[in-house]
């Protein structure tokens, strides 16, 4: 083999490494964007003790739509459950919101529980909801709705519908409106497994950042 074949050889086995490591390097960046249980808990909080002051008038955005996106949770809440089956839940959220017609539209996503059989339910639920002008809530801020529609989450022998109600007005925060939350009530209603015809009660947040 002369010199010039073994120059090129070589080339092409460090191009084909690379080509390798690129697909690797996609493919771990995706599954890292689905969070464990312990993740999702730990956005949550983060989020829940982010303290950016509410959003006024004068830098509430009017045009452009923008991508919220965060964790919707809560634990388990006596107040509105029939059944004894204690239920911590985390949610994926993620949101478009159309700041010139005030309404947005996303999914949740990804529910993990620290129910034993049920820490990774499949099933998508869809969210809506509207901005509250400042003239609905009184005064210079401005706040929203927010609503889940009920839908199926599934694993093993368990399967329940989920619904989650909010119980208060919705804020945002941050100078520019970054951060948008609301107090939620969310109940499993089980409908399969050992709880069936009880209800799993919880009673949390929804928490979402606007991604820059």
């Amino acid at each position: 083999m002369n010199k010039i074949s073994f120059i090129f050889l070589v080339l092409l086995a460090l191009l084909s490494c690379s080509d390798d490591d690129e697909v690797t390097a996609s493919n771990d960046s995706e599954e890292n964007t689905l969070l464990t249980f312990e993740q999702a808990k730990a956005r949550y909080e983060t989020l829940r003790t982010t303290n950016a002051g509410l959003t006024r008038t004068a830098g509430f955005p009017t045009t452009g739509t923008r991508v919220y996106k965060g964790i919707h949770g809560g634990r388990f809440f006596d107040g509105n459950s029939t059944s004894e089956t204690r239920v911590e839940y985390y949610a994926q959220v993620e949101f478009n919101l159309d700041f010139e017609t005030g309404e947005f539209t996303g999914k949740l996503t990804n529910f993990r529980t620290d129910l034993a059989g049920f820490e990774t339910p499949e099933g998508e639920l869809n969210v809506s909801g509207v901005i509250r002008d400042t003239q609905e809530m009184g005064g210079d801020e401005y706040g929203l709705r927010f609503r889940v529609q009920d839908g199926e989450l599934t694993q093993g022998e368990r399967t329940a519908i989920f619904d989650g109600r909010t119980e208060s007005k919705g804020r945002f925060s941050g100078n520019t409106g970054q951060f948008a939350n609301i107090r939620i009530t969310s109940t499993f209603s089980w409908t399969a497994g050992p709880d069936t015809g009880t209800v799993s009660g919880t009673i949390g947040f929804m928490l979402s950042e606007r991604e820059e």
